[in-house]
């Protein structure tokens, strides 16, 4: 559906044909039924053209622990600062050549500050923290 306005005098930085086509790539995404199988090799397409971004930051819950791994390439282990706190872990990192990190994470699990053990080697900073056993209610017999 285009507009037609690719010889506009006023447009001279080329924003009306960008808005064009942004405007015919929206009303083909909402003509798309996704749960219409004729349709289905569209929406595979458009899924395998959206990049996949990898966070810099991974977090996984274990039985016992909380771990993280952080991509930090570009700085030392002396710029690097960890605060854990009971539900949320904060990284910053910088080294003054333009590598600044800045990463916060909240979990669910109350964890064991003092516990807390981060390692870096290779550009990767491992942390892991011992989670707090939550605390368990007894069962009180009647006299």
């Amino acid at each position: 559906m285009r507009r037609n306005r690719r010889n506009d005098p006023n447009d001279i930085f080329g924003i009306n044909e960008l808005l064009d086509s942004w405007m015919d790539m929206m009303q083909l995404a909402y003509q798309i039924d996704e749960s219409d199988p004729d349709k289905q090799h569209i929406v595979a397409s458009m899924e395998k053209e959206r990049p996949k971004v990898k966070s810099p930051m991974s977090y996984e819950d274990r039985d016992k622990d909380i771990a993280f791994t952080i991509d930090m390439p570009g700085v030392a282990k002396k710029d690097i600062n960890v605060e854990v706190e009971d539900h949320f872990i904060k990284v910053t990192a910088s080294n003054g050549n333009g590598r600044d990190y800045n990463y916060t994470r909240r979990f669910k699990p109350q964890v064991d500050v003092e516990s807390a053990v981060a390692t870096f080697k290779n550009g990767v900073l491992d942390i892991v923290v011992k989670k707090i056993e939550e605390k368990k209610g007894t069962k009180v017999n009647i006299k």
